[in-house]
Formats: structure tokens, sequence, C-alpha cells
């Protein structure tokens, strides 16, 4: 089985620490002389498109704040989704060998790339699949993957026939529903059909099956 698992939401809460630098460099700082924009936090942030949420002047500003000025301490320095994140991250690779585990960065431009290698390596991420895909090829690589594990709405409205999307919630995905929905990674095993059962239980299973019909 192959698996892709978010970055964002499912393994880091990139959100917490952009909404941390944000309120820092333009709310609780003064700005540069001239800048006379109201920059302000609206309504209860959701992860389905920062600028809705945080006010920028433009959408290059948001991506030079993001990618350029910021990307380590949002990337690299941001937070576990949860305490013990990686842990059961490791505990689901080890006890399922059997399953190909990839992490997918979803839109990381710029520095957000090394950012995101440097938060990986910095909890002991111990997989060897990292990818980095954007938004326009969600679709294609649905057809490369049988589960994916995301707190993305995009990515889960775009899942394709005999495929299994799961939602991980998160303070910031409250506005949908999905099928199957996890708080913890761990809870994979239980939730996902067949995901504890190997090739050679597929075998077993079947020849037992057919041995009790005749």
């Amino acid at each position: 089985m192959e698996l892709f698992i978010s970055i964002d939401g499912v393994l880091r809460n990139t959100i917490q620490k952009f909404d941390y630098h944000y309120n820092d460099a333009y709310l609780d700082s003064e700005l540069e002389e001239g800048n006379t924009f109201e920059y302000n936090i609206i309504g209860d942030v959701q992860n389905d498109d920062l600028t809705k949420y945080y006010k920028f002047q433009s959408k290059e500003e948001f991506e030079y704040f993001t990618f350029i000025e910021y990307p380590i301490e949002i990337f690299g320095h941001a937070g576990l989704s949860y305490s013990t994140t990686f842990s059961d991250l490791h505990k689901l690779m080890a006890d399922n060998p059997e399953h190909n585990y990839t992490l997918i960065g979803l839109d990381e431009l710029g520095k957000a790339k090394p950012g995101t290698l440097f938060f990986l390596s910095k909890n002991g991420f111990l997989g060897n699949n990292i990818k980095f895909i954007k938004s326009s090829e969600i679709e294609s690589n649905w057809d490369l993957c049988d589960v994916w594990i995301t707190d993305n709405k995009q990515i889960l409205d775009a899942i394709k026939e005999n495929k299994i999307g799961i939602k991980f919630n998160t303070t910031y995905n409250q506005y949908f529903t999905n099928n199957i929905e996890i708080d913890k990674l761990t809870e994979i095993e239980t939730l996902c059909p067949n995901f504890t059962t190997t090739e050679k239980d597929t075998i077993l299973i079947s020849n037992q099956s057919q041995t009790d019909a005749k």
C-alpha cells in the first residue's frame, strides 16, 4: 500500500508559528516609516487560505513574508501537531513495514523547502521518502497513492475512485468533515481497511475462505 502523509497539519502546526510571526512583525512592532497599511487578523483562522484571515498589502508581500523573510522560523521551527507526532509516525512505520510511506509538502516556495527539511531532521524523521508538490499537482498525485492522510480539504475533495482519504483533525480545519477522520496517526490502524493486513495474510485469508466454502 502506498501511503501519503501531508506534513502541514498532520505533522507540523505551521499556522501557529505563522500567526506568532505575523503578530510579531506587524501587530506588536512599529511598522517602517511611511507604511500606513492596517494589518489585521480577521475571524477564526482556518487552513483553506491564510490570506483570507491575515491581511497583507498584496500576494507578493504574503509570499515574501512566508517564503523569503521567515521561512526557517515558520517551517523549520514550527511545533508539532501533537506531542507524540513523530514517535507515533515511526511506530506506524515500524509496525507496518509492508507499506510505503511518503511525506508530502504542499506549495512550499522559496526557502520553505530547506525549512521543512530542517524541521524533519530536527525531529528525527526516519523515513526515506519526502516529496514537494504544488496544488495544481494534487489530482495527478492521487494516482500515485492508495491512502492520503491530510488536514487539507482541497486534497480530500480531489480523491479518486478506489482511493482512501483520511482527514487529520486540527484546530484549523473544523469547517468540513470527511468519511474517515483521525486525531492521531496511530488511529489509522483501526480505521483504515486492511491497513494491518499484509499481502501474505490476505492470501492466507483467501485460501481459508475457499476451504471453508468447500
